[in-house]
């Protein structure tokens, strides 16, 4: 769910405006979570940067060989363009290097935040939390993911923290943000998200551009396929490095968005789309897991104009 109306919902949704002191409690919050962040490499396969390949197999059938990565998470929450009160966060756990989807989970539910612009933690996690602790409880331990993507910004944020350090922080996981849209930060010149297109059209960089703010590199513009002219935000929500963080997003990608957080929007929009029922759920787990869209060739963007933008 991003790419779309930058419209405020709680002036679609008046029952859902938010006040001074809630906003000033959000960033108390993402001030606290700041301090958590990490952004150093701890898991085996981070630092070796091992990924399983057709040709390596588990070693154990029941449990995994955490030194090689293969499960990888995204994480995507969808609410009606008329009803931002409704939500479906969606979870789907791919497979490398084949991408299969072997796990996927849904929760519907009404949320009590409105979207805000550098808030977007505080609406989303609490529903995502709730898909994760129960993976937790019913995935089977080896289609558990050794790292989640997470569909909207890390520390590429104005206060540094962003939904996947929400995400990151709270759940103790290597935890990537994946923006599809570029979010401009303080003393960032208006043309900045062209300068980076046009490097990036030009073939003077190898697909990706770093972003610099105040002195640091809080993410890169990364161009995952060469048929489009748009680049994904990669940023750091927790317990992983940057470098690393890229090197995940272009193994799980096959087209302009990696593959697990496509298949989370697609899979979110489909429960909005049915009606899914407010506190509904739904678990799938295992390598049946077959009916989620499949496409051959670069696939069209998916169509957010019912959704809101993702900082």
């Amino acid at each position: 769910m991003t790419d779309s109306s930058k419209d405020d919902s709680s002036a679609q949704n008046p029952d859902l405006a938010v006040s001074p002191d809630m906003l000033k409690d959000f960033a108390s919050e993402q001030c606290l979570l700041k301090e958590c962040i990490s952004e150093q490499n701890t898991q085996s396969w981070q630092r070796l940067r091992r990924a399983a390949t057709s040709s390596s197999p588990w070693t154990n059938p029941v449990y995994a060989d955490w030194s090689v990565l293969r499960y990888v998470g995204g994480l995507d929450l969808s609410c009606p363009k008329d009803d931002q009160k409704r939500a479906c966060a969606a979870l789907v756990v791919t497979e490398l290097p084949s991408l299969k989807v072997v796990y996927k989970d849904f929760i519907t539910d009404r949320v009590n935040v409105p979207y805000v612009p550098g808030y977007l933690g505080a609406r989303e996690y609490p529903l995502m939390g709730r898909v994760l602790e129960r993976m937790r409880k019913q995935c089977p331990e080896q289609f558990k993911p050794q790292v989640l993507l997470v569909d909207g910004n890390g520390i590429l944020h104005p206060r540094g923290c962003g939904s996947a350090c929400h995400v990151g922080v709270k759940e103790k996981m290597p935890c990537v943000g994946v923006a599809k849209n570029f979010y401009r930060l303080p003393k960032w010149e208006a043309s900045f998200e062209d300068n980076i297109r046009g490097r990036l059209s030009a073939g003077i960089t190898d697909d990706m551009v770093d972003l610099e703010h105040d002195g640091k590199i809080v993410g890169k513009a990364v161009r995952l396929s060469k048929n489009s002219g748009k680049p994904v935000y990669v940023s750091v929500g927790s317990n992983i490095d940057l470098d690393t963080a890229v090197w995940v997003v272009k193994l799980c990608s096959k087209y302009r968005i990696p593959e697990p957080i496509r298949q989370a929007d697609l899979y979110s929009r489909r429960i909005i789309a049915s009606g899914g029922t407010i506190l509904g759920d739904g678990t799938d787990c295992g390598g049946g897991v077959t009916d989620l869209p499949s496409c051959v060739g670069e696939p069209e963007e998916p169509n957010h104009k019912d959704t809101i933008h993702r900082y």
